[in-house]
């Protein structure tokens, strides 16, 4: 990032000895400067609110119109919401400790069927896509840095297997992620082969000897000891 420029007060710093202590010169270049400052702010703002991270509503429409994904999702059933047990697809209250669990509050008048406006989010996900799908040569390790990036996790596993191939991503993914996974075509995929999706925690993954960062079988008298196993996402 560019650093910002205080232009008022780097004037003040280079005037002579004469003038630093006049007080109508002073007030003088920090009215006069005062525009300067507010363009300044329009020039941060410009270079540093216009990248998928940080840019907001209109900003993050333009991104995606750059790069050709609309904010519109034409199946919004595929997303889940919070809810209660009654309700079909809903997701329960989240935890800080688990990000994968539960589910986003539904905004007023926001569609649960049919056609509906990404939020800031769930959009950043999709231009992600977007972006390196329109570049990316579906080899092993591109995929694997492209998941990496899209999920924003440091551990990707692709296991070959006949006419298939399992990728496991290195930590639990929401509900919503999944979907993105499995109902929708931005995710690369090799061409006539098939491919399975599952998540597990990189911390504590349960694994066999040999297995670098694994843990082994857990035990009943004690919860610390042992790994959890890794989930399919259908």
């Amino acid at each position: 990032m560019v650093e910002s420029i205080g232009h008022t007060e780097k004037v003040i710093t280079r005037l002579s000895t004469a003038y630093r202590d006049s007080t109508n010169l002073i007030n003088y270049i920090k009215a006069l400067l005062s525009e300067a400052n507010t363009l300044e702010e329009v020039f941060q703002s410009l270079l540093s609110d216009r990248w998928i991270d940080t840019a907001i509503g209109v900003q993050l429409d333009i991104i995606g119109a750059i790069v050709g994904q609309n904010r519109i999702l034409v199946d919004s059933t595929v997303l889940s919401y919070f809810g209660f047990a009654t309700g079909i697809g809903s997701n329960s209250f989240g935890t800080l400790s688990d990000p994968a669990v539960g589910g986003r509050f539904r905004g007023i008048g926001e569609s649960t069927t049919g056609d509906r406006v990404l939020t800031d989010d769930e959009y950043r996900i999709y231009i992600r896509a977007r972006v390196i799908k329109n570049s990316i040569t579906p080899t092993l390790p591109q995929m694997i840095s492209f998941l990496k990036f899209l999920f924003n996790v440091d551990q990707i596993v692709i296991i070959d297997s006949h006419m298939s191939y399992t990728v496991q991503i290195g930590r639990p993914l929401s509900s919503n992620e999944k979907a993105f996974l499995t109902t929708t075509d931005l995710v690369p995929k090799v061409a006539a082969v098939n491919v399975n999706y599952q998540e597990y925690n990189s911390e504590c993954a349960f694994g066999f000897g040999g297995i670098p960062t694994s843990k082994g079988f857990g035990s009943v008298s004690d919860s610390s000891i042992g790994g959890k196993f890794s989930s399919i996402i259908s």
